[in-house]
Parts: structure tokens; sequence; C-alpha cells
């Protein structure tokens, strides 16, 4: 249960790093903006799909990342260990 909710909290911050760049901030998120800035221009597909694809590869290895590391060992108590 408390690695469910580690897994879904960083999935969330993903996201939230993606939109950060609608604030001018780093990351991903430009590509996404700046590509929706200039919709119907030349190459304003491939720059959103770029950052689309780049968040959503990042987001799928920070899960695996959390899962290889086998946090939900860390978390469950010796006990309930089987």
């Amino acid at each position: 249960m408390i690695l469910g909710g580690i897994r879904v909290s960083a999935q969330m911050v993903m996201g939230i790093a993606a939109v950060a760049a609608y604030v001018l901030g780093p990351g991903l998120g430009g590509f996404i903006y700046s590509g929706r800035s200039r919709l119907g221009g030349a190459n304003s597909l491939e720059s959103v799909l770029t950052g689309v694809i780049g968040v959503v590869i990042l987001a799928l290895i920070l899960d695996l990342v959390l899962v290889l590391v086998g946090l939900g060992r860390l978390t469950t108590p010796r006990g309930i260990c089987v």
C-alpha cells in the first residue's frame, strides 16, 4: 500500500515537471509548449511528440527503478514477509 502511494506520487511529479515549463521552468515540457505555440507550422507535431514521449519514457523508467529496487520489501515489516 505504501509502495503504491510512492509510485503514484512519483508519476505525479513527472507530470507536474512537464507542466512546469508553462512557467518557464526547465524540462521536456518546453518541447510540448513550444510545439503548441507553433501549431500548424513546420515540425510543431514533432516537437510536441518529442516532449510527450520523453516524459512518458522517463516516467516508465522511474517506475521500473522503484519496482526493481524492491521498495516493497523495504516498506513491509519483517513479520509479514514470507
